[in-house]
């Protein structure tokens, strides 16, 4: 399987076990490169695009005072204006570019954006009481504040995804393989994935 595509929710270690599949499968981890990437090809400062990463921020305020791509005085023209929608785009067509050798992907709608080729579509959660021991500790937040962030979190990165692409975030009919973390843990669940990866990759010849 060329791109596996990893959604997960907050707290369940999706990005530890998405590395985790990186280094079994000998195949590129991509995660935050996606930002640098997009900001790199656009020629847009790399802040906007961290502001805005898979979160909408519905603000024609942000808009306005993200217009200037390399902090220019020069007044404000229309097509300067850098919107949610705009960033998205640069967001997919990093995407598509990274996706272009064997890879594991974090985020960021790519099962979708990536919807055309063959992929590998997974999904990580967790029950809450995992992912808010996990998060309090990563972060040093009491049990209270973890579970706040948590459900903002979750919020934020679903309404980036239902409304990017029409689906509904975490609807197990958008993913190949959906699989709960707590019960195999980070490197159980990695190995399951691989499995899973290879078997597919073994039917398809």
């Amino acid at each position: 399987m060329r791109v596996i595509t990893l959604s997960r929710q907050f707290g369940s270690g999706g990005s530890e076990i998405a590395k985790a599949v990186s280094d079994k499968l000998g195949i590129k981890y991509v995660d935050k490169s996606i930002v640098a990437e997009a900001a790199a090809s656009s020629g847009i400062a790399k802040e906007h695009f961290e502001k805005a990463d898979e979160r909408r921020t519905n603000s024609f305020l942000f808009s306005l005072a993200a217009a200037h791509y390399g902090g220019s005085a020069a007044p404000v023209q229309l097509n300067d204006i850098i919107t949610d929608d705009k960033l998205f785009i640069h967001t997919a067509d990093a995407i598509k570019r990274l996706s272009g050798e064997p890879c594991i992907i974090v985020g960021r709608c790519a099962d979708d954006i990536l919807s055309d080729r063959k992929i590998l579509r997974v999904y990580v959660y967790a029950s809450m009481e995992s992912r808010i021991a996990r998060i309090s500790k990563l972060y040093d937040l009491g049990e209270k504040a973890a579970a706040t962030l948590i459900k903002k979190t979750d919020k934020k990165r679903a309404n980036y995804y239902n409304f990017y692409t029409s689906k509904t975030w975490g609807d197990a009919q958008n993913y190949d393989l959906c699989i709960n973390s707590d019960l195999l843990g980070t490197d159980g669940t990695a190995e399951l994935i691989c499995s899973f990866a290879r078997t597919c990759e073994n039917i398809s010849k």
